[in-house]
């Protein structure tokens, strides 16, 4: 005989007079129910439990889950290191031959460069790529 655990809003559709969790024996025609409360009067008041997930440390000696790069995010360029992004120097370089104000000497101008992690690729394990298994 299998037991089933549900609402009783859920099994009849005539409401009981007693708010509570029903348990009902499946055998076709029998129609007997088992009120939880009958059974579990003397633990008062219900309780109710709070749970609190964290997020973990990541391994870094496990093998990444996925192989799209964290560096760039699939992307394949990063922010370009040396001008933030600005595209513009902001200091001058090189004893002067790059000066502040001009386009910079990392990224030419264009504010990205190509990401260290997966050359360019987007993937962990691409074109070039220096992270093998």
């Amino acid at each position: 005989m299998a037991n089933s655990l549900c609402f009783a809003s859920v099994c009849s559709l005539k409401s009981p007079s007693r708010p509570g969790l029903i348990l009902e024996d499946s055998v076709a025609g029998s129609g007997r129910f088992l009120r939880v409360n009958k059974y579990f009067q003397n633990s008062g008041t219900p309780k109710f439990l709070s749970l609190e997930v964290k997020a973990t440390d990541s391994n870094q000696s496990t093998k990444p889950n996925s192989i799209v790069c964290a560096d760039c995010d699939g992307n394949g360029a990063v922010l370009c290191s040396q001008c933030k992004g600005s595209g513009v120097n902001s200091v001058d370089h090189f004893n002067g031959q790059f000066k502040a104000g001009g386009l910079c000497w990392l990224c030419r101008g264009k504010r990205e460069i190509l990401c260290g992690n997966c050359n360019g690729a987007g993937f962990i394990g691409g074109f070039m790529s220096t992270f093998d298994d």
